[in-house]
């Protein structure tokens, strides 16, 4: 099983950014997109899932979409942050820690 998890948190006080709306979606070589999974961060603002994936799955493209326009409320600028990145071993873990402001974010890749 692959695992799949991302960890956003405030840096403006540097709690944990829960509630906000995560979608991942999949696509395939051929340019076929589909949403793969949704869900929001939990109360620690993390997100954890496990994925059963075929080697077809190892070879599309997957694009994470985080809706924060919502969490900051009093500013709007960083509406959407748009990642996209690949799953091309079906027993790796994958994890996409993400720092979040109302002006911006600071991402990395962590295995």
């Amino acid at each position: 099983m692959a695992t799949f998890s991302s960890h956003l948190l405030n840096s403006v006080n540097g709690s944990h950014a829960n509630n906000i709306e995560i979608t991942i979606y999949q696509i395939k070589p051929n340019g076929e997109k589909k949403i793969f999974y949704n869900t929001k961060t939990d109360d620690e603002g993390r997100v954890l899932k496990e994925f059963d994936l075929d080697n077809e799955d190892c070879k599309a493209d997957y694009e994470m979409i985080c809706k924060t326009g919502d969490y900051f409320l009093e500013k709007k600028v960083v509406s959407e942050i748009t990642v996209k990145f690949k799953m091309v071993d079906s027993n790796k873990k994958y994890h996409i820690p993400i720092i979040i402001s109302p002006n911006g974010y600071t991402i990395w890749w962590s295995d």
